[in-house]
């Protein structure tokens, strides 16, 4: 499910006849998603009285953060109440729900240009974090591109990976 998408609505299929309200304990387990990701559905699921085929949903609330961070996941996962008679789970009485993120994070260079004295050995060149919030390490790579100034005549080529980790801007 997307991170905006707002919510996910799960269904369960009763199938058989019952006489009286069922109840099925539902469970969250938490994967790599958070109670920050995602608001947990009820923690009882009641099936009416009735025939085949009666469905029933549970709808999850999706917390869309402005987080950058990678694909989390959580698992729901039906059981039967202690004392509860006929009911049985079917095969499929667990799922996992995997959040993908939508907030991207910008990087970007401090100058628009950065000028440096033949002789002087060097300028540096400072890569920041525009927008997005890093929960997570990324890379980012950078690498240099001729212009006027030449890799043969005026500077050493660059090409190098920049690690940036959770809390870092610059």
């Amino acid at each position: 499910v997307g991170e905006a998408d707002g919510t996910v609505i799960l269904t369960v299929d009763k199938t058989g006849e019952n006489v009286t309200p069922l109840q099925v304990t539902v469970t969250v387990n938490m994967m790599s998603a958070t109670a920050e990701d995602f608001t947990a559905p009820p923690q009882t699921l009641t099936l009416p009285p009735g025939g085949d085929q009666q469905l029933q949903t549970l709808t999850i609330q999706i917390i869309d953060d402005s987080i950058a961070e990678g694909m989390e996941s959580f698992s729901v996962e039906l059981s039967t109440r202690r004392g509860e008679t006929g009911l049985s789970l079917g095969e499929l009485s667990t799922t996992t729900v995997t959040i993908i993120n939508n907030d991207g994070i910008a990087f970007g260079f401090t100058q628009a240009r950065y000028h440096a004295s033949e002789g002087t050995g060097g300028v540096a060149v400072t890569v920041q974090v525009l927008s997005g919030r890093l929960e997570t390490t990324v890379t980012v790579r950078m690498y240099t591109v001729d212009g006027v100034a030449t890799t043969s005549d005026d500077y050493r080529a660059v090409d190098m990976n920049m690690t940036f980790s959770s809390l870092m801007t610059t």
